[in-house]
């Protein structure tokens, strides 16, 4: 429980050598739920999807505030980047189909020219997370 008095969980990707750390809401979703969510958001991408996303927080429909990692397969590297999501559509069911729908094409540089950041990870390394239990 947060000060305010909300549910959450430290978590952290492993991206080859480096890793990141992020904060995932419990109020909607369990543990179970995020973990259930990113074996699917890999598993499209090993059936042949070009990109697919990690949701990393999903605090519920409405006007609140989400996160998550799109990812782009590109050959044998995946590309992943970090993404608040703030929009009022996602609702309560087929949640995730919401979020891989807005990932979008990748893109390397923001509207101002800035580069984006992101990770390149092995595909192979991506997949272990699917042999993991």
């Amino acid at each position: 429980m947060d000060e305010e008095g909300r549910r959450h969980a430290f978590g952290g990707l492993e991206l080859g050598s480096d890793s990141d750390g992020f904060t995932a809401d419990l109020r909607v979703w369990t543990v179970r739920d995020y973990e259930a969510q990113w074996r699917e958001g890999i598993a499209r991408l090993a059936a042949g999807e070009r990109s697919s996303a990690l949701v990393t927080s999903y605090a519920g429909p409405g006007d609140v505030i989400h996160s998550m990692r799109p990812m782009w397969r590109v050959g044998n590297t995946v590309y992943l980047q970090d993404r608040v999501v703030t929009n009022r559509d996602i609702g309560p069911t087929n949640v995730a189909e919401q979020f891989y729908e807005i990932v979008g094409e990748r893109s390397t540089h923001s509207d101002d020219g800035t580069p984006v950041s992101e990770w390149a990870v092995a595909f192979g390394e991506v997949l272990a997370f699917l042999a993991s239990e």
